[in-house]
């Protein structure tokens, strides 16, 4: 918040209000699960003021093909704070407009324990809008009742692999979305976020030591973002973002083993597809895609 603020008109000052306001109001919350109520007005500040932020921030692709119901999002890459993610999907008019109504799933212990970011998600939901949980209860009872759901498959590991100015995703071990995407016979839509990569630096040593680490939910990642304030993004960073075509996969109440791994593999080359067939557009033609 303290980011779009400044990108706000008299920024500096709306931003510096907001900050002392949101500290002292998450200084007074203590977790739980209690609702805050909604507050139209900070959604209406962050869907309006995210964008500007950046240099350049851009949703393309598959918008006009967008079905809403049964559709799973998966972004790529996490980056170090999921600026695709977060300004191009979460707080970004157009894809409502486009999807319909979307639950936007993120780190179960960051959704309800941190206070702050916990009080932030109640006050922006929406009849059309919602911010939850990406843990098994989320999935499953959203997918039985066939609402889209967007969410990033790398998560942590995703943050723990960025290296400024390389395009990397977590997703070779990731396959439990796509068994729930089975499960309820989903459509699968690739998401890639060209320039995540160059919203922050970051330590890139001791990568496999720091990615076993991750696999218990620990942030191992060390950041510097925009010089004035290294906690925010740099402001001079691109974020394109790419909804590719839809995956269709088939309703198998008990998938095997193998039908995940099909599957699975085939949204990996949906993936590689979109990123190659959108790299030179989005203004990176030369970059590479690991997958890890």
């Amino acid at each position: 918040i303290l980011g779009v603020g400044l990108a706000a008109p008299f920024g500096r000052t709306l931003a510096t209000v907001a900050a002392a306001v949101c500290g002292t109001l998450a200084c007074l919350c203590k977790g739980g699960k209690k609702d805050w109520g909604r507050h139209p007005a900070l959604w209406d500040f962050l869907s309006t003021w995210s964008s500007h932020y950046y240099e350049q921030a851009e949703l393309r692709g598959e918008l006009s093909n967008l079905t809403k119901d049964k559709a799973c999002f998966a972004f790529h890459p996490h980056g170090c704070l999921a600026a695709g993610f977060t300004v191009n999907g979460t707080y970004n008019p157009e894809f409502i407009k486009a999807a319909g109504k979307v639950n936007w799933l993120c780190d179960a212990n960051l959704r309800y324990k941190n206070p702050f970011f916990r009080m932030k998600c109640d006050f922006v939901r929406r009849d059309d809008h919602a911010i939850l949980a990406a843990d098994k209860k989320s999935f499953t009872g959203l997918m039985s009742k066939g609402e889209n759901i967007a969410f990033l498959p790398g998560g942590f590991q995703d943050a723990v692999a960025h290296a400024f100015g390389k395009d990397v995703a977590v997703l070779k071990k990731r396959k439990g979305f796509v068994k729930y995407c089975l499960q309820y016979g989903y459509k699968l839509h690739p998401v890639y976020t060209f320039g995540e990569s160059e919203t922050f630096y970051t330590f890139t040593g001791l990568r496999k030591l720091r990615m076993k680490v991750s696999e218990h939910n620990i942030p191992m990642i060390g950041f510097f973002g925009w010089p004035v304030f290294p906690l925010l993004p740099r402001p001079q960073a691109k974020i394109i973002t790419y909804i590719g075509p839809a995956l269709q996969l088939p309703k198998l109440e008990d998938p095997s083993k193998e039908d995940v791994d099909k599957w699975h593999g085939a949204y990996i080359e949906a993936l590689k597809k979109l990123f190659n067939d959108k790299r030179a557009e989005a203004g990176w033609p030369d970059a590479v895609l690991e997958i890890c």
